[in-house]
C-alpha cells in the first residue's frame, strides 16, 4: 500500500464541499482544478476565476472571452501532452453537452467536481486533454 500524498490531502479535504459557481473555494470544475495546482506549485492559477462569476451563463462567457477552457489551460499550463497516458496528478479537460470538464487523474481513475456530492471518482470513456503538471 502506498503512503498517502497531496494528491489524498487535496480530495480528502475537497469530498466534502459541494459544487458552487465561482467562490473563493474550489467549488466548479474548473476552480477544482485551480486548487490542485496552485497546492503544488503554480501560485495563482485561479486567480482569473474566482469570484468573478456567479452562475453558469456568467461562467460560460468569462471562458469564451478566454476561447474556451482548454485555451485558458493552455495558457497558464503550455500546451496539453499528447501521445501518453495520463499519470497521478495531471489534470485534464473533458468535453461535456458543449462544455469542458475539468478533471484531475488519481493514476487509475479521474476525479470530478459533483453537486452536492463534492467529488466523484469516474472512468470516463471518451478523450480526454491532458496536461502535466509536475506531479508524479
Amino acid at each position: 500500500m502506498r503512503e498517502t500524498d497531496a494528491l489524498d490531502d487535496y480530495l480528502s479535504e475537497e469530498r466534502n464541499h459541494p459544487f458552487e459557481w465561482s467562490s473563493r473555494r474550489n467549488g466548479d470544475c474548473q476552480l477544482f482544478l485551480a486548487g490542485w495546482v496552485e497546492r503544488i506549485g503554480w501560485p495563482g492559477a485561479g486567480l482569473p476565476w474566482r469570484n468573478r462569476y456567479s452562475n453558469e451563463n456568467e461562467a460560460r462567457i468569462l471562458l469564451g472571452e478566454r476561447g474556451g477552457a482548454v485555451s485558458a489551460w493552455c495558457d497558464l499550463l503550455g500546451p496539453p501532452r499528447m501521445g501518453s497516458a495520463a499519470r497521478r496528478g495531471d489534470v485534464g479537460q473533458m468535453a461535456v453537452d458543449g462544455w469542458h470538464l475539468g478533471m484531475i487523474c488519481t493514476g487509475t481513475m479521474w476525479v470530478i467536481r459533483a453537486g452536492e456530492g463534492g467529488i466523484r471518482f469516474v472512468r470516463p470513456r471518451t478523450e480526454i486533454i491532458v496536461w502535466d503538471v509536475g506531479f508524479s
